[in-house]
């Protein structure tokens, strides 16, 4: 489950995003994000710090852009299995 502002590029055009499935849940869903990512492998992971914009670069040219969007609440979270957790504080800073 993604909790933050995304977007799916394809070939550099938008083809769903956050706003997508908040605006017109009757047509998109997150069940269409994971259908078109399922299988693909992850070639690349971008993290620009200065902004705390986290990129995943798939196989096929399709990229998933998470971005921090508040200057109050928090941004994106990953966990890992090893209890690694990373999340982006207010405002787009980091912490591990």
């Amino acid at each position: 489950m993604i909790e933050c502002p995304w977007r799916l590029l394809v070939a550099n055009q938008v083809l769903i995003g956050f706003s997508d499935c908040t605006q017109g849940p009757d047509k998109f869903t997150h069940k269409n994000l994971e259908s078109i990512l399922m299988g693909k492998k992850v070639m690349n992971i971008y993290h620009f710090e200065e902004i705390s914009d986290l990129v995943l670069e798939f196989e096929d040219n399709t990229f998933l852009e998470l971005f921090h969007d508040s200057s109050f609440f928090e941004g994106w979270q990953l966990r890992g299995d090893n209890g690694f957790y990373l999340f982006t504080l207010p405002g787009g800073s980091y912490s591990d």
